[in-house]
């Protein structure tokens, strides 16, 4: 520096010592004469805090490795501050305290001001309220009195250093303002100004408006006041909206740094630390019901039939059952010993059209295959009033026999088709066809349908059902249906366990109405793979869908909008030719509540850093308690795949059961102790990566590592920061992990919510009790971040619930009956011109991902599931099957409307939330190669987006009246975009 003009300057007292073109270390150091605790140099320490976004307190002992030094000498003539270019030295000479003062604090405040000419200056002068410079002019001090005095709302001690900021009092903002003031009384030791020093450049590091002077206040009116008194104990007490720290000695200095240094225990320091939530009491879990059900084994029904009504005339029977192929045998070589008749036939009665093209109709297949030419199946459209099925619900029932049969007879799927007729009693007719278009032949089938009452008690679902039928020459003469297992079992869940509550049904918003529910179910169901994709036959899955979704269902018709009833966990097991049996229990919990009241007071002693007594008020009662023994670290467990990069690991929240949320910031390394996220996000783009948080959608969590690995080693982290939430919601995690040792290719959707059935985001920015609701809000606090990600999953395999409507849930306004794509993307859009950038950045998000999967396995995949995804859905109901595509790559906008209530980031936030955009890959649930990929396809989705961010973004830093200002552009600017060059006045 030869100038000092360039004073705060990035370059000289402050440097970039990563090389990212971003401020981050003070790179100067202060020898200050024994005694000395000018106000000023509190200011001046400000300033030099404000303008890095990293530091460590270590610019103030004197250490000569800094390359610009600070001296100070008593002077009777002069007050000044002058550079010597060569050695670095920069000497303040001063004839009282009170005149250094003023100059530390014109430097702090107003330096470099507007008249200093083009000259280098080599000497700023000082003396009776005015400052020049070598042959300059005489020029007043600008007043302080017109500060801006801001009061702050603070109701407890444990509110500071919360979100990365001394004290916030506003909500997820990128502008962190602080307009607080501090007073030093003149009695304290050097040693504790000092600490004040490095305070106040800690608060100022993590503002982005800062009002100066911090000093220069009266003591009545700081917010911040340090006194020393002669008590036993030092205090930090809150009263009226002003902390009062007061002791002496080493106490002092102990709540001194405490309030200043410590760090919030989110970050593993040690403010706050007993209000971490491992130190709560738990829950007390108790069985609330236990109950057991056992039903007769079908087989044994049916064969009580067969023996009681069987009809003499009959030359043929059909027989529906829900049981495997191999117990299906069994029982049709039973009745054919029973009966005498050889023409019988035993189909299942889930998937039936399924079952009977696979095991009956394919042998006609296979003898006509030479002359096949197309075959279609006319399907009985479905108009039940009061049902819960689709129109094309026995279209639905086909799935994937087209695909199927093109193995099997190597007839093209696309020559397999579909025909609705609203007029015909049979479910499926089957037509064979010539080339020519003559028919080879027709087979239709008549399935038993049950009607029974859905969740709601208003519609009925008409799931297929068992049946025993008797028939002379292919007329039925005789029929006895019955039901399946678990018809019998889910019409006892439905009348004796969920109706039981609605007896006493109590809703305490926000809470439980129990822990959980936890069902234990052996049947002998089939479970089949079909070597179709990913698909199977399965009836238990079918029914672990239903009993999940249609309890929060009957909870959300029934408990008044009940969103979080309680955990529904049902743990299903196939036992071939076993009896039904079920097995529930009902858990509740004792909350173990503990009114916490604000902390107003904190007492320490000589002989310990950390604060020994909490004054608390309770309800305008002072009570004071023992802090607890500091608790042992936190441990995250094996709930988060660990990173191989350099990232921070910040834990903000634990999980309504009790386990750590850990958030990964990856952001260019520094070796400075204290950092401010949200000065790092005025100075760069901020990406946040939620993963898992529906968590048997399998495939974000490892994706995300893998991704920033990669990104780690290229450098790329260079250019903006990431922030993400590797297992967003572990207790989810936990529950899948535990359903798929028994079932692992399950969809397993009763880990989608979190453990109380709560669609948890729905939570977000509001008192809750799950903590996995606040890990979003939170960041949204600390980084202020420009692109919200949210990486989700889809069903890889057929979704079926035969007692709500055999599609994917009624709550939900779309099917996901059928996979659509192997990756998708859903971004939200503002409307109209005032969000015009942040739709065209939506745009060429939207279109570099088309750039980026065209001509990879990814659109391979892509077009062959929207190939069958029209096919069986889209063409019959487009609205309820859409399509909204970009190019080759489905991509649905969702528009968005700004609602300062919204739970979704860019809906509450429109003004500075650059994009919202979700990922779907069909990872419900897979391994090996199919795992893989889905991995890949989610990294090059979150790529695609950092693709497009430019990594010039417009800075501006500049002074208005007392303020300090550094901010950004927001929304984000594009590659290509034209970027003010001036205003990248921070690139080193």
């Amino acid at each position: 520096m030869n100038d000092l003009k360039k004073l705060w300057e990035p370059g000289y007292l402050i440097t970039d010592q990563n090389y990212d073109g971003v401020p981050d270390h003070i790179n100067t150091n202060f020898h200050i004469p024994e005694g000395l605790t000018p106000s000023g140099l509190i200011d001046f320490c400000a300033r030099l805090g404000f303008e890095t976004t990293a530091l460590t307190f270590n610019f103030l002992n004197g250490n000569e490795k800094a390359a610009y030094q600070f001296d100070f000498a008593v002077n009777e003539e002069v007050t000044a501050l002058k550079l010597n270019a060569e050695t670095k030295r920069l000497s303040f000479y001063y004839r009282s305290e009170q005149e250094l003062n003023g100059l530390l604090q014109f430097l702090a405040c107003d330096w470099p001001a507007a008249d200093t000419g083009k000259q280098p200056v080599k000497a700023i002068y000082f003396n009776n309220g005015e400052w020049w410079v070598e042959q300059g002019k005489r020029t007043p001090v600008a007043s302080f009195a017109s500060r801006e005095n801001q009061t702050y709302p603070i109701q407890s001690l444990t509110e500071l250093w919360e979100y990365d900021a001394f004290y916030s009092d506003s909500g997820p903002d990128p502008v962190q303002k602080q307009s607080l003031s501090i007073h030093v009384d003149k009695s304290v030791s050097q040693d504790i100004f000092l600490d004040v020093c490095y305070g106040a450049s800690r608060i100022a590091m993590c503002s982005t408006i800062l009002q100066l002077p911090l000093t220069n206040i009266q003591e009545q009116d700081a917010f911040v006041c340090v006194k020393h008194q002669n008590k036993e104990k030092a205090e930090i007490k809150l009263v009226e909206e002003q902390i009062k720290v007061e002791g002496k000695g080493r106490s002092l200095q102990h709540a001194v740094r405490y309030l200043l240094h410590g760090k919030h225990w989110r970050e593993g320091g040690m403010v706050s630390f007993w209000e971490r939530p491992d130190m709560e009491p738990k829950r007390e879990e108790y069985v609330v019901s236990d109950l057991k059900w056992e039903g007769e084994k079908e087989t044994d029904i049916c064969l009580d039939l067969v023996r009681n009504h069987h009809c003499k005339a009959a030359d043929e029977m059909t027989v529906f059952l829900s049981e495997p192929l191999s117990e299906r045998r069994k029982i049709r070589h039973e009745i054919q010993k029973i009966t005498g008749l050889e023409n019988v036939n035993v189909y299942s009665s889930f998937k039936p059209i399924v079952s009977i093209v696979k095991e009956d109709w394919i042998n006609s297949l296979k003898e006509a295959a030479a002359d096949i030419g197309h075959i279609k199946f006319v399907c009985k459209e479905e108009r039940n009033a009061d049902g819960c099925e689709l129109s094309i619900r026995w279209i639905q029932e086909l799935y994937p026999l087209d695909e199927w049969i093109e193995g099997k007879l190597g007839l093209h799927k696309e020559a397999v088709t579909f025909e609705l007729n609203n007029l015909q009693d049979p479910q499926v007719i089957m037509e064979v066809y010539k080339e020519n278009g003559e028919m080879i032949f027709g087979k239709s089938i008549l399935v038993p349908i049950r009607s029974m009452n859905y969740i709601d008690d208003r519609k009925r679902v008409y799931p297929v059902s068992n049946e025993v039928r008797w028939m002379v020459g292919g007329d039925v003469c005789e029929r006895k249906p019955f039901s399946t297992d678990r018809q019998n079992f889910y019409h006892f869940y439905q009348t004796k366990v969920l109706n039981s509550f609605l007896i006493d049904l109590k809703t305490n918003e926000g809470q439980p109405l129990f822990d959980r529910i936890e069902v234990n179910v052996e049947m002998s169901e089939p479970e089949e793979k079909l070597f179709v994709e990913h698909e199977r036959i399965s009836s238990l899955e079918a029914l672990h869908e239903d009993l999940y979704f249609n309890t929060l269902h009957f909870f959300d018709v029934h408990g008044r909008g009940q969103q979080a009833p309680g955990g529904v966990y049902p743990f299903m097991k196939v036992r071939e030719g076993a009896a039904p049996k079920a097995h529930i229990k009902i858990y509740q919990t004792k909350d173990a509540s503990n009114n916490q009241g604000g902390v107003v007071g904190l007492t320490f002693q000589d002989d310990d850093p950390l604060p020994q007594e909490l004054i608390k008020d309770m309800e305008g009662v002072l009570k004071r308690e023992n802090v607890p023994t500091y608790p042992v670290s936190i441990d995250t467990g094996r709930h988060v795949i660990r990173s191989n990069s350099s990232s921070y690991t910040w834990i903000p929240e634990q999980s309504y059961k009790g386990k750590w949320i850990p958030v990964y910031e990856w952001y260019t390394e520094t070796d400075e102790i204290y950092l401010s996220r949200k000065k790092l996000s005025a100075y760069k783009p901020t990406i946040l990566i939620e993963a898992g948080h529906h968590a048997n959608e399998v495939s974000s969590r490892p994706a995300l590592i893998e991704l920033m690995n990669e990104l780690s080693k290229s450098g790329s982290v260079k250019h903006f920061n990431v922030v993400a939430i590797p297992n967003a919601n572990p207790d989810g995690y936990e529950i899948h992990q535990e359903m798929t040792r028994v079932n692992p290719e399950w969809k397993h959707h009763a880990a989608r919510y979190n453990a109380v059935g709560l669609e948890y985001a729905e939570h977000r920015y509001r008192s809750t009790p799950f903590g996995e609701a606040r890990v979003v809000p939170d960041i949204m606090h600390r980084w202020a971040p420009d692109v919200v990600i949210d990486n989700h999953g889809i069903p890889a395999h057929e979704w079926i619930q035969p007692f709500a409507g055999y599609n994917s849930p009624p709550r939900f306004p779309k099917s996901y009956w059928l996979p659509n794509a192997l990756i998708y993307g859903i971004g939200r859009k503002l409307p109209g011109n005032n969000y015009g950038r942040q739709r065209h950045l939506l745009e060429k998000i939207q279109n570099h991902m088309m750039e980026k999967v065209q001509g990879t396995i990814f659109e391979e995949r892509n077009e062959e599931w929207m190939s069958r995804y029209k096919k069986y859905g889209h063409q019959w109901l487009p609205d309820l099957f859409p399509v909204e595509q970009t190019g080759s790559l489905l991509f649905f906008t969702w528009e968005t409307s700004p609602d300062s209530e919204s739970h979704v980031a860019i809906s509450r936030f429109p003004e500075w939330v650059s994009a919202d955009i979700i990922s779907e890959a069909a990872d419900e649930t897979v391994y090996g190669e199919d795992l893989k990929l889905c991995i890949e396809a989610q990294k090059v989705f979150n790529q695609s987006i950092l693709d497009v961010i430019s990594d010039k973004q417009s800075i501006s830093k500049y002074q208005k009246g007392r303020f300090q200002i550094i901010e950004r552009e927001r929304p984000l600017l594009t590659k290509g975009e034209i970027v003010n060059e001036d205003t990248l006045t921070y690139r080193i």
